[in-house]
């Protein structure tokens, strides 16, 4: 969140997304490239992320974190309808009203997509609906103010109206 992309590129060699899997680290560097603006910098990445995660798919097609991934490979591949589509079927075969931890991420990577193709309306209507709940570890307005994900949408009207709005902490 401190946009030192530099040192989160390092850290997927380095780090701990460096002894995880392979999927992981391509698309966690393709994802970071596509937040630094380097969008063609992170096809490589996401292709190979890409290929990966639909053979990882194809084993496990229940798997929402594969798919939240996989649509960020497919946004860093310009592949903005499969970004969606993936992303929207995590939210589908996980939503949040069955699962409260991974629903709730499910429909804040689908924000996150909506936010970056150009979807704001789409992409608030389901901000908004995260922080009408407790969902402080998947989104809240601090991190809505400096996370890079939101900035295409930064400027937004209703985006911007979100960042008044009182959020729903644990309760």
């Amino acid at each position: 969140l401190g946009r030192d992309f530099n040192a989160a590129l390092k850290a997927c060699e380095t780090g701990v997304v460096a002894t995880t899997n392979e999927w992981q680290r391509f698309a966690a560097k393709a994802g970071i490239r596509v937040l630094a603006g380097d969008v063609s910098g992170a096809q490589p990445d996401a292709a190979t992320a890409r290929e990966l995660l639909e053979a990882r798919l194809r084993e496990h097609p229940t798997d929402v974190r594969s798919l939240r991934a996989l649509s960020w490979a497919y946004l860093a591949l310009n592949r903005k309808t499969d970004a969606i589509n993936t992303a929207r079927q995590a939210v589908e075969l996980l939503p949040l009203e069955k699962d409260a931890v991974l629903g709730s991420g499910n429909v804040a990577a689908l924000a996150e997509i909506q936010a970056r193709t150009g979807a704001a309306k789409e992409a608030v209507a389901n901000l908004r609906r995260l922080l009408s709940i407790p969902a402080g570890e998947t989104i809240s307005i601090a991190r809505l103010k400096i996370d890079p994900v939101w900035d295409p949408i930064r400027n937004d009207p209703g985006f911007q109206q979100l960042l008044t709005v009182r959020e729903h902490i644990g309760q």
